[in-house]
């Protein structure tokens, strides 16, 4: 489990002392560093696979191609996830972790665009989006349970984009429905699944303690709110002022919400003995 910790204040609240703060500072500065070469190393990485493969375009779409007739689509998509999930977990990468994540979408249907100035996402089936994704989360959540540390990060960084393309499934499927298993699912149902679901993930993370599941849940529960509600009110002075009164209170909540959980994680658990400065007992007056 990652916890963020403010040094400065537990250092002035007396929760440890000079030398724990410095230890620790050590650690955060050692971990940006190595988050610091891990994001050059990738970026590097991809810059020069883009370049060669710009160089030699001709050999590297025979080579897709004849890969492609050989295993055909699926075979080689699965190819391509377990290459981004082996390298990522020989890596510790969870840039290639997250983008299997991706790839899978694309397996599925799901396909990004860019044009000037916008950015796009497409779920052309968002019932089965939400099905696959909602299994591969749960699987990469239970999976995360008997990993040493580095790899539970990896199979919750799977785990949580996964998560994220399940909402993006319901948003798509909320507006336009989506065909499943010879029939339609409405767009309504949809919106009411999807308000379920948000709810109860909601409250399950706020259970377990899991920030990211909380603040996920409540940023998809505004966009949400917004798209039903400017679908059905449409917008106007009235619904703008309302949403923007709404979007607030949420955002207090939010913030409220994530201080306390903070907050308790730093409060000892009764019948623990302190640590730093404050445990120091009080000395005897000398006689």
């Amino acid at each position: 489990m990652k916890v963020t910790l403010d040094l400065d204040k537990l250092l002035k609240a007396g929760k440890i002392n000079k030398e724990e703060y410095e230890r620790l500072a050590d650690f955060s500065k050692q971990d940006a560093k190595s988050y610091a070469f891990n994001v050059l190393i990738v970026l590097a990485s991809i810059s020069v696979a883009v370049g060669f493969i710009g160089m030699n375009p001709e050999f590297f779409s025979t080579l897709i191609k004849s890969f492609s007739e050989t295993f055909g689509r699926d075979g080689a998509y699965f190819a391509l996830v377990l290459l981004l999930i082996g390298g990522g977990a020989a890596a510790r990468s969870g840039f290639l972790v997250g983008m299997s994540g991706l790839v899978i979408l694309s397996w599925v249907g799901g396909s990004t665009f860019y044009s000037h100035a916008a950015y796009f996402i497409a779920i052309r089936e968002p019932a089965p989006t939400i099905v696959i994704f909602s299994l591969l989360s749960l699987a990469g959540l239970a999976i995360s349970k008997g990993l040493e540390w580095d790899l539970q990060r990896l199979a919750l960084i799977f785990s949580r984009t996964c998560l994220f393309i399940v909402n993006m499934g319901f948003w798509v499927g909320s507006l336009a429905g989506s065909p499943f298993l010879g029939s339609k699912i409405e767009d309504y149902t949809f919106a009411a699944l999807w308000a379920m679901a948000l709810v109860s993930v909601g409250a399950w993370g706020a259970k377990e303690g899991r920030l990211f599941v909380v603040n996920i849940s409540v940023v998809f529960g505004s966009i949400h709110f917004y798209t039903q509600w400017f679908e059905r009110l449409g917008a106007s002075p009235a619904s703008l002022m309302g949403a923007g009164a709404i979007a607030l209170y949420t955002t207090y909540q939010l913030r409220s919400y994530n201080r306390k959980v903070r907050q308790a994680r730093l409060t000892p658990a009764p019948g623990t003995k302190p640590q730093g400065p404050a445990a120091a007992p009080d000395k005897q007056p000398e006689k």
